[in-house]
Protein backbone atom coordinates (compact mmCIF):
# COMPACT_ATOMS: atom_id res chain seq x y z
CA UNK A 1 0.00 0.00 0.00
CA UNK A 2 1.48 3.38 -0.90
CA UNK A 3 2.49 5.83 1.91
CA UNK A 4 2.35 9.31 1.42
CA UNK A 5 3.18 12.47 3.43
CA UNK A 6 1.84 15.81 2.20
CA UNK A 7 3.95 18.30 3.31
CA UNK A 8 3.21 22.20 4.00
CA UNK A 9 5.28 24.99 5.36
CA UNK A 10 3.44 28.16 6.55
CA UNK A 11 4.05 30.79 8.48
CA UNK A 12 1.63 33.77 9.20
CA UNK A 13 -0.79 33.52 5.96
CA UNK A 14 -4.05 31.75 7.73
CA UNK A 15 -6.25 33.60 4.72
CA UNK A 16 -4.01 31.97 2.08
CA UNK A 17 -3.69 28.63 3.87
CA UNK A 18 -7.69 28.01 4.27
CA UNK A 19 -7.63 28.12 0.55
CA UNK A 20 -4.91 25.88 -0.03
CA UNK A 21 -6.44 23.47 2.58
CA UNK A 22 -9.48 23.74 1.20
CA UNK A 23 -8.10 22.78 -2.34
CA UNK A 24 -5.98 19.93 -1.19
CA UNK A 25 -9.47 18.83 0.69
CA UNK A 26 -11.02 18.50 -2.55
CA UNK A 27 -8.31 16.63 -4.26
CA UNK A 28 -8.45 12.41 -4.72
CA UNK A 29 -6.76 10.21 -2.50
CA UNK A 30 -6.69 6.40 -4.24
CA UNK A 31 -8.30 3.72 -2.69
CA UNK A 32 -5.59 1.87 -0.44
CA UNK A 33 -3.25 4.96 0.02
CA UNK A 34 -2.72 5.96 3.17
CA UNK A 35 -2.18 9.65 2.81
CA UNK A 36 -1.21 11.88 5.55
CA UNK A 37 -0.93 15.62 5.97
CA UNK A 38 1.91 17.47 7.94
CA UNK A 39 1.66 21.02 8.49
CA UNK A 40 4.44 23.08 10.18
CA UNK A 41 3.47 26.49 11.70
CA UNK A 42 7.35 28.47 11.14
CA UNK A 43 7.56 31.46 13.77
CA UNK A 44 5.36 32.44 16.17
CA UNK A 45 1.93 30.73 16.19
CA UNK A 46 -0.59 32.59 13.74
CA UNK A 47 -3.51 30.41 13.84
CA UNK A 48 -2.64 27.70 11.80
CA UNK A 49 -3.60 24.75 14.27
CA UNK A 50 -6.69 25.71 15.18
CA UNK A 51 -7.44 26.11 11.40
CA UNK A 52 -6.52 23.17 10.51
CA UNK A 53 -8.83 21.95 13.14
CA UNK A 54 -11.75 22.95 11.32
CA UNK A 55 -11.14 22.10 7.61
CA UNK A 56 -13.16 19.64 5.96
CA UNK A 57 -10.50 17.11 5.24
CA UNK A 58 -11.19 13.85 4.71
CA UNK A 59 -9.61 10.66 3.59
CA UNK A 60 -6.42 10.96 5.22
CA UNK A 61 -5.29 8.30 7.66
CA UNK A 62 -3.53 11.19 9.51
CA UNK A 63 -3.69 15.21 9.76
CA UNK A 64 -0.64 16.44 12.26
CA UNK A 65 0.42 19.71 12.99
CA UNK A 66 3.99 20.95 14.27
CA UNK A 67 5.33 24.39 15.35
CA UNK A 68 9.11 25.23 14.31
CA UNK A 69 9.69 28.45 16.30
CA UNK A 70 13.17 29.56 14.52
CA UNK A 71 12.79 31.41 11.81
CA UNK A 72 13.12 29.74 8.44
CA UNK A 73 11.10 27.81 6.40
CA UNK A 74 14.38 25.44 5.51
CA UNK A 75 14.17 24.66 9.93
CA UNK A 76 10.33 24.05 9.33
CA UNK A 77 10.54 21.41 6.35
CA UNK A 78 13.52 19.99 8.53
CA UNK A 79 11.14 19.55 11.56
CA UNK A 80 8.46 17.75 9.11
CA UNK A 81 10.71 15.08 7.82
CA UNK A 82 11.95 13.98 11.11
CA UNK A 83 7.80 13.76 11.94
CA UNK A 84 7.03 12.17 8.23
CA UNK A 85 5.77 8.34 7.94
CA UNK A 86 5.15 8.48 4.06
CA UNK A 87 7.31 6.53 2.12
CA UNK A 88 7.11 9.52 -0.76
CA UNK A 89 7.03 12.82 0.54
CA UNK A 90 4.85 15.25 -1.50
CA UNK A 91 5.82 18.52 -0.83
CA UNK A 92 3.40 22.51 -1.64
CA UNK A 93 2.94 25.62 -0.24
CA UNK A 94 0.56 27.43 1.63
CA UNK A 95 -0.68 29.40 -1.32
CA UNK A 96 -1.54 27.55 -3.97
CA UNK A 97 -4.91 25.47 -5.37
CA UNK A 98 -4.47 21.54 -6.57
CA UNK A 99 -5.27 19.72 -9.58
CA UNK A 100 -7.77 17.11 -8.43
CA UNK A 101 -5.50 14.08 -9.15
CA UNK A 102 -2.45 15.87 -7.92
CA UNK A 103 -1.24 13.26 -5.33
CA UNK A 104 -1.77 9.64 -8.08
CA UNK A 105 -0.04 11.99 -10.99
CA UNK A 106 3.06 13.48 -8.88
CA UNK A 107 3.67 9.99 -7.10
CA UNK A 108 3.33 7.40 -9.61
CA UNK A 109 6.95 7.98 -10.97
CA UNK A 110 8.65 7.68 -7.63
CA UNK A 111 5.83 4.63 -7.11
CA UNK A 112 7.04 2.48 -10.30
CA UNK A 113 10.41 2.77 -10.01
CA UNK A 114 10.87 5.33 -12.45
CA UNK A 115 12.25 8.14 -10.33
CA UNK A 116 13.54 8.70 -7.26
CA UNK A 117 11.91 12.92 -7.25
CA UNK A 118 9.86 14.50 -9.07
CA UNK A 119 9.29 18.33 -10.37
CA UNK A 120 6.03 19.25 -10.83
CA UNK A 121 4.76 22.29 -12.86
CA UNK A 122 3.89 25.35 -11.14
CA UNK A 123 1.73 28.12 -12.94
CA UNK A 124 0.16 31.65 -11.86
CA UNK A 125 -2.93 32.61 -11.04
CA UNK A 126 -4.76 34.11 -14.16
CA UNK A 127 -5.66 37.24 -11.79
CA UNK A 128 -2.21 37.80 -11.59
CA UNK A 129 -0.47 37.87 -14.58
CA UNK A 130 -0.23 41.42 -16.31
CA UNK A 131 1.24 43.14 -19.74
CA UNK A 132 4.50 44.12 -18.22
CA UNK A 133 5.48 40.57 -17.51
CA UNK A 134 7.68 38.60 -18.84
CA UNK A 135 9.68 35.10 -18.52
CA UNK A 136 12.10 36.65 -16.00
CA UNK A 137 9.08 37.55 -13.57
CA UNK A 138 6.86 34.77 -14.36
CA UNK A 139 9.95 32.59 -13.35
CA UNK A 140 10.45 34.78 -10.09
CA UNK A 141 6.78 34.19 -8.98
CA UNK A 142 7.39 30.27 -9.86
CA UNK A 143 5.89 29.72 -13.21
CA UNK A 144 7.92 26.54 -14.37
CA UNK A 145 7.66 27.01 -18.13
CA UNK A 146 9.62 29.63 -17.51
CA UNK A 147 13.21 28.08 -16.32
CA UNK A 148 12.50 24.21 -16.27
CA UNK A 149 12.96 21.78 -18.83
CA UNK A 150 10.50 19.05 -19.62
CA UNK A 151 13.15 16.59 -20.15
CA UNK A 152 16.01 17.69 -17.82
CA UNK A 153 15.03 19.09 -15.26
CA UNK A 154 17.88 21.21 -13.14
CA UNK A 155 15.67 21.70 -10.10
CA UNK A 156 12.61 21.13 -8.05
CA UNK A 157 10.00 24.02 -7.15
CA UNK A 158 8.93 23.74 -3.73
CA UNK A 159 5.49 24.63 -3.94
CA UNK A 160 5.27 21.23 -6.36
CA UNK A 161 7.42 18.52 -5.75
CA UNK A 162 7.69 14.57 -4.58
CA UNK A 163 10.35 12.90 -3.20
CA UNK A 164 11.40 9.61 -2.12
CA UNK A 165 11.70 9.55 1.59
CA UNK A 166 15.13 7.59 1.60
CA UNK A 167 16.83 10.17 -0.15
CA UNK A 168 17.21 11.77 3.25
CA UNK A 169 19.28 8.44 4.06
CA UNK A 170 22.01 10.24 1.90
CA UNK A 171 20.86 14.08 2.24
CA UNK A 172 20.61 15.53 5.67
CA UNK A 173 17.54 17.47 4.74
CA UNK A 174 17.29 21.51 3.33
CA UNK A 175 20.28 23.94 4.87
CA UNK A 176 18.84 26.26 7.28
CA UNK A 177 21.24 28.90 6.04
CA UNK A 178 18.59 29.12 2.66
CA UNK A 179 15.14 29.36 2.41
CA UNK A 180 12.59 31.77 2.81
CA UNK A 181 12.47 33.41 6.56
CA UNK A 182 16.77 33.66 5.74
CA UNK A 183 17.61 34.48 1.98
CA UNK A 184 14.08 34.09 0.71
CA UNK A 185 14.78 30.61 -1.85
CA UNK A 186 17.95 28.63 -2.79
CA UNK A 187 17.09 25.74 -0.18
CA UNK A 188 15.16 23.50 -3.06
CA UNK A 189 17.89 24.14 -5.43
CA UNK A 190 20.80 23.14 -3.51
CA UNK A 191 18.69 19.95 -2.45
CA UNK A 192 17.83 19.42 -6.08
CA UNK A 193 21.53 19.33 -7.31
CA UNK A 194 22.29 17.23 -4.29
CA UNK A 195 19.85 14.64 -4.90
CA UNK A 196 21.28 14.91 -8.46
CA UNK A 197 25.15 14.39 -7.50
CA UNK A 198 24.05 11.50 -5.31
CA UNK A 199 23.03 9.69 -8.35
CA UNK A 200 19.06 9.85 -7.81
CA UNK A 201 16.79 10.48 -10.79
CA UNK A 202 15.03 13.38 -10.88
CA UNK A 203 12.15 13.77 -13.48
CA UNK A 204 9.61 16.25 -14.62
CA UNK A 205 5.90 16.22 -14.55
CA UNK A 206 5.06 19.78 -15.35
CA UNK A 207 1.86 18.77 -17.23
CA UNK A 208 0.48 18.41 -13.63
CA UNK A 209 0.45 21.96 -12.68
CA UNK A 210 -0.78 23.47 -9.50
CA UNK A 211 -1.83 27.34 -9.11
CA UNK A 212 0.46 29.61 -7.17
CA UNK A 213 -1.48 32.31 -5.36
CA UNK A 214 1.43 34.94 -4.12
CA UNK A 215 0.16 38.00 -2.62
CA UNK A 216 -0.46 40.53 -4.86
CA UNK A 217 1.84 42.98 -2.97
CA UNK A 218 5.12 40.80 -4.32
CA UNK A 219 4.61 42.82 -7.65
CA UNK A 220 5.04 45.95 -6.55
CA UNK A 221 8.14 47.67 -7.46
CA UNK A 222 9.83 46.98 -3.50
CA UNK A 223 9.15 43.24 -3.39
CA UNK A 224 11.29 42.78 -6.67
CA UNK A 225 13.83 44.68 -5.61
CA UNK A 226 13.83 42.84 -1.75
CA UNK A 227 13.62 39.58 -3.95
CA UNK A 228 16.31 40.45 -6.44
CA UNK A 229 18.61 41.24 -3.25
CA UNK A 230 17.50 38.13 -1.66
CA UNK A 231 18.30 35.94 -4.41
CA UNK A 232 21.98 37.72 -4.45
CA UNK A 233 22.36 36.52 -1.06
CA UNK A 234 21.53 33.15 -1.54
CA UNK A 235 23.46 32.54 -5.17
CA UNK A 236 26.97 33.50 -3.01
CA UNK A 237 25.90 31.39 -0.34
CA UNK A 238 25.81 28.79 -2.44
CA UNK A 239 29.17 30.27 -5.04
CA UNK A 240 31.10 30.01 -1.90
CA UNK A 241 30.13 26.94 0.00
CA UNK A 242 28.76 24.58 -2.35
CA UNK A 243 30.56 25.08 -5.50
CA UNK A 244 33.74 26.41 -3.90
CA UNK A 245 33.93 28.91 -6.52
CA UNK A 246 35.50 32.32 -5.99
CA UNK A 247 34.32 35.73 -7.12
CA UNK A 248 37.44 37.74 -8.05
CA UNK A 249 37.22 41.53 -7.51
CA UNK A 250 33.92 41.39 -6.09
CA UNK A 251 34.08 44.87 -4.01
CA UNK A 252 35.17 46.52 -7.76
CA UNK A 253 32.56 44.54 -9.41
CA UNK A 254 30.15 45.52 -7.04
CA UNK A 255 30.56 49.20 -8.02
CA UNK A 256 30.84 48.60 -11.48
CA UNK A 257 27.03 47.36 -10.97
CA UNK A 258 26.24 50.03 -8.95
CA UNK A 259 27.70 52.31 -11.84
CA UNK A 260 25.63 50.83 -14.24
CA UNK A 261 22.40 50.44 -12.23
CA UNK A 262 22.60 54.26 -11.86
CA UNK A 263 23.53 55.37 -15.52
CA UNK A 264 20.38 52.95 -16.84
CA UNK A 265 18.14 54.48 -14.36
CA UNK A 266 19.03 58.08 -14.96
CA UNK A 267 17.61 57.54 -18.42
CA UNK A 268 14.19 55.65 -17.58
CA UNK A 269 11.22 56.23 -15.50
CA UNK A 270 11.99 55.13 -11.86
CA UNK A 271 8.94 53.88 -10.27
CA UNK A 272 7.50 54.53 -7.16
CA UNK A 273 7.25 51.77 -4.48
CA UNK A 274 3.53 50.94 -4.21
CA UNK A 275 4.01 50.84 -8.58
CA UNK A 276 3.55 47.36 -9.87
CA UNK A 277 6.61 45.69 -12.26
CA UNK A 278 10.11 46.04 -12.74
CA UNK A 279 12.23 46.36 -15.22
CA UNK A 280 14.46 42.87 -16.14
CA UNK A 281 17.90 44.35 -16.32
CA UNK A 282 17.11 46.29 -12.91
CA UNK A 283 16.25 43.07 -11.35
CA UNK A 284 19.71 41.44 -12.88
CA UNK A 285 21.71 44.75 -11.52
CA UNK A 286 19.91 44.18 -7.74
CA UNK A 287 21.06 40.55 -7.79
CA UNK A 288 24.27 41.08 -8.85
CA UNK A 289 24.95 43.92 -6.51
CA UNK A 290 23.60 42.13 -3.91
CA UNK A 291 25.83 38.85 -5.02
CA UNK A 292 28.94 40.39 -4.52
CA UNK A 293 28.31 42.10 -1.32
CA UNK A 294 27.56 39.08 0.14
CA UNK A 295 30.21 37.06 -1.24
CA UNK A 296 32.54 39.40 0.48
CA UNK A 297 30.75 38.49 4.13
CA UNK A 298 30.59 34.54 3.09
CA UNK A 299 34.42 34.17 1.45
CA UNK A 300 35.81 34.45 5.52
CA UNK A 301 33.60 31.68 6.38
CA UNK A 302 34.87 28.04 6.66
CA UNK A 303 33.07 26.50 3.65
CA UNK A 304 30.11 24.35 4.79
CA UNK A 305 30.29 21.63 2.35
CA UNK A 306 32.86 19.92 0.39
CA UNK A 307 32.81 20.46 -2.93
CA UNK A 308 29.52 19.78 -4.35
CA UNK A 309 28.82 17.76 -1.16
CA UNK A 310 25.74 16.08 0.75
CA UNK A 311 26.47 17.09 4.43
CA UNK A 312 26.70 19.74 5.72
CA UNK A 313 30.66 19.68 7.63
CA UNK A 314 29.39 22.83 10.26
CA UNK A 315 25.63 22.38 11.05
CA UNK A 316 26.01 24.02 14.54
CA UNK A 317 27.73 27.00 13.57
CA UNK A 318 25.03 29.85 12.95
CA UNK A 319 25.74 32.14 10.15
CA UNK A 320 26.93 35.14 11.80
CA UNK A 321 25.03 37.53 8.73
CA UNK A 322 21.96 36.40 9.26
Amino acid sequence: MPSISIIIATSGRVSSLRETLLSLGAVMIPDDWSVELVLVENGAPCGAAELLQSMPMNGFSAIRYFLEPARGKSRALNLALAQAAGDILLFTDDDVRLPADWISRMCEPIRTGHADAVAGGVRLAPHLLRPWMNHTHRAWLASTADYLSPSDPSEMCGANMAVSHRLFNQIEGFDPELGPGITGGGEETLFSWQLKKAGFKLVAALDVQVEHHPDPARLRYESWIRAARLKGRAKAYLIHHWHHKTLPYAWLKRHYFELKLTLRKAVSRSKMPAEEGINPWELSYIEDISTCVHYRLERPRPRNYSLQGLHKLNPSVPNVFL
